[in-house]
């Protein structure tokens, strides 16, 4: 066993077992309760974390593919705010072996995805204001933004992804351009996101239905029960982006509000599709053919929502009842070894999900969502 094997080893100790030696999480609203859970799920992934990228390594582009990087970004989120020194060891370690890389490089410059990681770099950054953590993700943006792609947003035309032309990229690559732009003092990294996103808007949003198409290859297509295809995950991407970029955004911004406005229009209209237990499901409007759990969604959706309520953009008398119930799924969903199971695996439409399913990205969710629920806590008894 490793060196963090062990202090992860020690750090489950001393979480309260059952007679039977099982684990059982308490979905209480207390901190040491919320702080236990999220400690475990993060220590499990951490454990596993090797393996898993050994099981897709050929499409992961190893530490720093998408799926690594919100589990690690969200990992150093989590870790500062909670001061957990094994966690804060682990994760800058992953930062100093891949030199503070992206992945992509001169042939996929402009993938959104590969800033995915950024974001644990811009948390580095701000505890130690060392410049080379950060250059090469200024390089990669300022190219960017320098050389801005002429493809179109339609999936099926050569080099769409270079633009944001599916739902998922507005987590991706928005919050990182604005959290950048903070850090240089570079307007125009902030204004260019702004552009980029509201093309992607226009492009993918149903304002009827008041949700994100996953990309132009569902406009045309239904769902069993002949509903439009909207993807939970796809739609909880969006909102989790937007709660990481709004604070990000300058109080004077020109577009500032736009981005609250679509936030809390976004989540009006999410909350609908929760159901009795507190779950979303792989697809939004047709949940009946998709009946299990998935955490993916109702991670980043719960995420959304105590963040909503903590910056007071969402009426707490309306939107506490949901977000306490995602949290009440959430934890029922955590295995007795710490493993958040429900997770839809990687995918770009709604999929049948199993108890036994998990991916990095969920746990990152549950981090993001257990942390706002912390600073709900320490809000209500200030």
């Amino acid at each position: 066993m490793g060196r963090f094997g062990i202090l992860f080893l020690v750090v489950w100790c001393c979480v309260w077992c059952s007679p039977a030696g099982a684990r059982v999480y308490s979905d209480r609203l207390d901190k040491a309760d919320v702080r236990r859970v999220v400690t475990d799920v993060a220590a499990w992934q951490i454990e596993a974390y090797p393996r898993m990228d050994e099981k897709r390594y050929w499409k992961s582009n190893g530490d720093l593919s998408w799926e690594n990087g919100v589990f690690l970004s969200a990992l150093a989120s989590w870790a500062e705010f909670d001061g957990n020194g094994e966690f804060i060891e682990w994760y800058e370690s992953v930062c100093e072996r891949n030199r503070y890389q992206l992945s992509g490089g001169a042939n996929r410059i402009y993938f959104a995805d590969d800033l995915a990681v950024a974001l644990m770099y811009a948390r580095l950054y701000m505890k130690r204001q060392e410049d080379c953590i950060i250059h090469p993700t200024v390089s990669r943006l300022e190219f960017i933004m320098n050389h801005p792609s002429p493809s179109g947003f339609y999936i099926d035309t050569p080099h769409a992804k270079d633009r944001w032309s599916w739902c998922d990229a507005l987590y991706m690559a928005p919050p990182v351009f604005a959290a950048f732009a903070n850090i240089t003092c570079n307007p125009r990294l902030r204004e260019f996101m702004d552009r980029e996103y509201w093309m992607s808007y226009r492009f993918l949003f149903d304002k009827r239905e008041k949700l994100f198409y996953r990309d132009s290859s569902y406009f045309g297509k239904r769902e069993r029960n002949g509903e439009k295809v909207f993807w939970g995950r796809g739609n909880a991407w969006v909102v989790a982006g937007l709660s990481l970029l709004i604070p990000q955004l300058p109080d004077d911004f020109v577009s500032r509000g736009r981005y609250i406005e679509l936030f809390k229009e976004m989540m009006s209209r999410i909350v609908t599709f929760q159901d009795g237990k507190g779950y979303w499901h792989a697809s939004l409007l047709d949940p009946a053919s998709y009946p299990s759990p998935e955490t993916s969604s109702t991670g980043f959706f719960t995420f959304a929502l105590w963040w909503g309520i903590n910056a007071g953009l969402l009426d707490e008398d309306i939107y506490l009842p949901y977000a306490r119930r995602g949290w009440e799924a959430l934890v029922a969903s955590v295995q007795p070894d710490g493993m958040l199971g429900w997770v839809q695996p990687v995918g770009a439409d709604p999929q049948r999900v199993t108890k036994e399913m998990t991916e990095v990205y969920g746990a990152g969710a549950f981090m993001l969502a257990g942390k706002e629920i912390m600073v709900y806590l320490d809000s209500v008894k200030e």
